[in-house]
């Protein structure tokens, strides 16, 4: 009686030993399967519209991005991910001298050259982007791993607008038909006049697609947690620049000549050569990534 309950004693250890044994093989092979990876982070970076005009090339700005990213894993170390980004972008660009030309009208209905030179132009770009990226990214093993991704991204452009703004402007007017230069007067559009700013205006750029690398470490924590740190580069492979708009960068109202306003050296059309002032605009950002991660 005794040995059939130990033997019966046995056997409910055997069969405990089993289901546990059983519980933590399909808790890893869970574990395991955890393929999902969804993730949110904040980037803060310098920013670029890289163009050149006149001789005279753009300067870094600031800019930032928050996203949030879907990442599929095909294996313990390679991925395939997507996403939606919000993109923050800066640029700017001084200019020296400015000289320009046009045959226009004054308020007498009189042809003439409308000859003008503005002083320390300067104008400033802001980009709102809507990015759709598409990536792969590779990851070591381990508490500690790094990580390579690199991928491209569809930026649709949510608002774009510029400011310009020139210090002092000098004017005057060329009549040919009387072979006279006019300096003066003030009242009629032509002599030195001071600052002259422009109001924010609609740049209406095209929609961006970038070429995008990103590495750095990335920390597992607790429940399926981890944390991304690295540095990210993004290069636009497009030319963004907006269609010419047909307006002036400085132009002649012959219904209000002392009113001067200034337009925008990226969508204006040149007074001095044919086409606009600028060949082509892409974008240029790069700087830091902090992203948060969780995986299911």
């Amino acid at each position: 009686m005794k040995t059939n309950n130990i033997m019966g004693a046995r056997k409910m250890v055997i069969l405990k030993l089993v289901l546990i044994l059983a519980l933590i093989s399909v808790g890893t092979q869970a574990l395991a399967q955890s393929n999902n990876e969804v993730s949110f982070y904040l980037q803060g970076s310098f920013s670029e519209l890289d163009y050149e005009a006149l001789g005279a090339n753009s300067e870094l700005g600031n800019g930032f991005g928050i996203g949030a990213k879907y990442a599929y894993y095909i294996s313990d170390n390679w991925s395939f991910g997507t996403g939606a980004e919000f993109q923050y972008m800066e640029g700017s660009i001084i200019i020296p001298t400015i000289q320009g030309a046009f045959m226009t009208q004054d308020l007498e209905g009189e042809e003439f050259e409308f000859r003008y030179q503005a002083n320390n132009f300067s104008e400033k770009q802001e980009v709102y982007f809507l990015n759709i990226p598409l990536q792969i990214q590779y990851e070591s093993q381990g508490m500690t791993r790094f990580y390579a991704a690199a991928g491209v991204k569809a930026g649709f452009v949510l608002d774009s607008k510029y400011k310009s703004k020139t210090l002092s402007l000098q004017t005057n007017g060329y009549y040919p038909q009387y072979d006279v230069e006019l300096t003066d007067p003030e009242f009629a559009g032509f002599g030195e006049f001071d600052a002259v700013n422009g109001a924010k205006s609609d740049l209406n750029l095209k929609t961006n697609f970038v070429a995008q690398l990103e590495s750095g470490i990335k920390l597992m924590l607790e429940n399926s947690q981890s944390l991304y740190m690295g540095l990210f580069f993004d290069y636009g492979l497009n030319d963004i620049r907006p269609e010419a708009s047909g307006e002036r960068l400085i132009d002649y109202n012959n219904q209000d000549p002392t009113f001067f306003a200034t337009g925008s050296l990226l969508a204006s059309r040149s007074d001095m050569n044919p086409g606009q002032y600028v060949d082509e605009i892409r974008t240029l950002a790069f700087g830091l990534k902090i992203q948060y991660a969780f995986q299911f």
